[in-house]
């Protein structure tokens, strides 16, 4: 005897066209935003690569300001948020997800919106405004981030709502089982971080943690594996650490060096010594789950088709993905422009990297690293930003040193003034500690690749 479903309809029956164009047409929207490599001005991006290159030709007199607006408002609302102590959870969420912080992150968006107005109207300590510094945060990573927030936030849910992440996720649960002990519906966080940004998939990881898909175990190991940056970042970097020349080789040893580190990863505490506790307030119970009978594809299918019958209407998940951008872009941004501005500042203006980095640059020397002193302060700057390995870089002699610091770019991954911020300003369990073990392993496990990838890539000078 078949067991009914919620829906009425028994497992593995007939599914009506109805409730498979309910997940199918929202699903597809989804694929074509996030997973479509598309022609764009002669290079491969995807559909929300193109949609945030005209939003920023749109908007772009205006970003700069949007930018700077965003920290100030951060920092207004953070200040009434502890004077007042409201609680606006039911009756004004959206001032909740805006202004709800803590001493600490308060600080940070103060610092961000002082620096922000500095940017905008050139004025005080050129050390904070200047091109290397407070000018490069801002109108970079800034409006990029702005806009790439703006964009992902509206189109994710036809990715995560409508049945697509359980229909990949049911035909590869068994092979990331056995190779990352993941379910296999992180395949698409992955995907998503690869062909768009970390960002992306390290939201989508968030929503899917909350929503009780992921354990914290399996959550952690997600954002701190998959979500690394996207293949037009990483052309980016590649093209500022000079082995432009080298991108798809180079590129495709990211790919190894990221699978591989996750394999590894995933075995080695703090990562493995996490609970498989779901998020509280859910019940989802993965250990109670019987398979539906039938083949993996029909499997697949059902398992879609089921999600999508229960997604938000219009309405909802519109307010949904305007509730999520208002709560990410408030909490993210300010903090984040004041880390990377302050890592800028100890990276080209102090000895400090120089001074921490001596012990490295001096195991480098004796494992004959080119540029050891040069190439040391870029392992530990990245922890701060993803863009100072490849800023550093760039002034290094050795083709060799420039390829390895700029695969750190990528594969590092653990940078504070994005990804860690959104991950500690997240409901995910993880912690500062845990970052910084994390990114330090990543560091150890991803540099012996790296080079030898390097050596026979480059020619080793």
């Amino acid at each position: 005897m078949k067991t009914p479903r919620g829906d009425g309809l028994p497992q593995g029956g007939s599914r009506p066209p109805s409730a498979l164009a309910r997940s199918l047409g929202p699903s597809l929207i989804g694929i074509g935003a996030f997973l479509v490599p598309v022609p764009y001005e002669g290079q491969q991006t995807i559909l929300i690569g193109v949609a945030t290159s005209l939003l920023t030709a749109l908007l772009g007199p205006w970003l700069l300001q949007m930018v700077v607006a965003v920290t100030g408002m951060a920092a207004l609302g953070g200040v009434l948020f502890l004077v007042l102590r409201p609680d606006w959870s039911d009756s004004r969420p959206w001032l909740q997800a805006m202004c709800s912080v803590t001493p600490i992150w308060l600080f940070l968006r103060v610092v961000g919106c002082l620096i922000g107005v500095m940017v905008l109207w050139e004025t005080g300590p050129e050390i904070l405004w200047g091109a290397r510094t407070g000018g490069t945060v801002f109108r970079d990573i800034g409006i990029n981030s702005l806009v790439i927030l703006l964009v992902a936030c509206q189109l994710m849910p036809f990715l995560t709502e409508f049945g697509f992440m359980e229909f990949v996720g049911t035909l590869l649960r068994r092979p990331f089982e056995l190779l990352f002990r993941l379910p296999g519906r992180s395949a698409i966080d992955a995907t998503a971080s690869f062909l768009s940004s970390a960002a992306v998939g390290l939201l989508i990881t968030i929503g899917q943690y909350e929503r009780g898909y992921y354990t914290a175990r399996e959550s952690a190991a997600v954002a701190t594996n998959f979500s690394v940056v996207s293949l037009p970042f990483s052309l980016l970097i590649a093209e500022v650490s000079g082995i432009g020349h080298l991108y798809f080789s180079w590129y495709l040893t990211m790919i190894l060096a990221c699978g591989l580190c996750a394999f590894v990863m995933v075995r080695l505490p703090p990562l493995s010594r996490m609970p498989d506790s779901y998020c509280p307030g859910t019940a989802e119970d993965r250990e109670g789950e019987v398979p539906a009978p039938g083949g993996i594809f029909s499997r697949a299918v059902q398992a879609a088709v089921d999600r999508a019958s229960t997604a938000p209407g219009p309405a909802a998940l519109l307010r949904s993905s305007l509730l999520q951008t208002v709560s990410v872009t408030f909490n993210v941004i300010p903090a984040a422009m004041a880390l990377a501005t302050l890592t800028t500042i100890l990276v080209f203006h102090t000895p400090v990297f120089d001074t921490l980095s001596w012990p490295l640059a001096w195991l480098l020397g004796v494992l004959h690293f080119p540029d050891a002193a040069g190439a040391a302060p870029g392992f530990l700057a990245g922890f701060l930003d993803q863009f100072m390995p490849a800023l550093i870089a760039a002034d290094l002699d050795s083709e060799l040193a420039r390829f390895v610091l700029a695969g750190l770019s990528v594969t590092q991954l653990i940078f504070m003034a994005e990804v860690g911020v959104l991950i500690l300003r997240s409901s995910l369990p993880l912690g500062f500690a845990e970052l910084a073990v994390i990114f330090v392993l990543r560091t150890v496990i991803v540099f012996p690749i790296l080079c030898a990838a390097g050596l026979f890539l480059t020619e080793g000078s």
